[in-house]
């Protein structure tokens, strides 16, 4: 349950407007943290031409505040909390995008989508990240043996031309040079 504590109103404010407030912050400290045991301060105003109501709760080094003002305290309240509601959902949604890691809906949704696409009978397309260093002819044979391709195009480092090491049917590699 969060504690409040209520500053101003003068015996405007009453007992069931307290409780419904209170029940409205356990609420908001239950998002913030599970437990909910949080503080809130409630400043209630009355001016002359109106009563403006401020709620204040700190949490994890961030401040909340929500102001508003109405003819009577409940409305007032009730502008102040959504104030402070819209406030704390922002920081819980920033929080929660911020730590996310895993796979992008995208990716899940292209991979399930190669996943159940029939394989063509024509040429096939490979796309691989290119070295920027420059290889020479034996670790381009070794990068293909390893990736277990077919071929692989690399920036020859004798000649600092584009080359290109072909796997044939019987395992042997040939060259091509541009």
């Amino acid at each position: 349950m969060m504690k409040v504590i209520y500053t101003g109103g003068n015996g405007e404010f009453t007992a069931a407007d307290k409780t419904r407030l209170e029940a409205k912050l356990t609420k908001l400290g239950k998002k913030i943290d599970k437990n909910g045991e949080k503080d809130a301060h409630v400043i209630l105003t009355a001016e002359k031409r109106g009563k403006k109501a401020e709620i204040t709760v700190n949490y994890l080094h961030h401040s909340f505040a929500g102001a508003g003002s109405g003819k009577n305290f409940p409305p007032a309240v009730s502008e102040a909390l959504t104030k402070l509601e819209k406030q704390i959902d922002k920081l819980t949604a920033k929080q929660r995008d911020g730590k996310r890691n895993g796979v992008k809906i995208a990716v899940v949704a292209a991979t399930a989508a190669v996943k159940t696409t029939p394989a063509p009978s024509g040429p096939r397309l490979c796309e691989a990240k290119v070295s920027k260093k420059p290889m020479s002819i034996d670790e381009a044979v070794l990068v293909a043996a390893r990736k277990k391709v077919n071929y692989v195009a690399f920036r020859d480092a004798d000649s600092g031309g584009i080359s290109v090491v072909i796997q044939r049917p019987d395992g042997d590699f040939d060259v091509v040079r541009a």
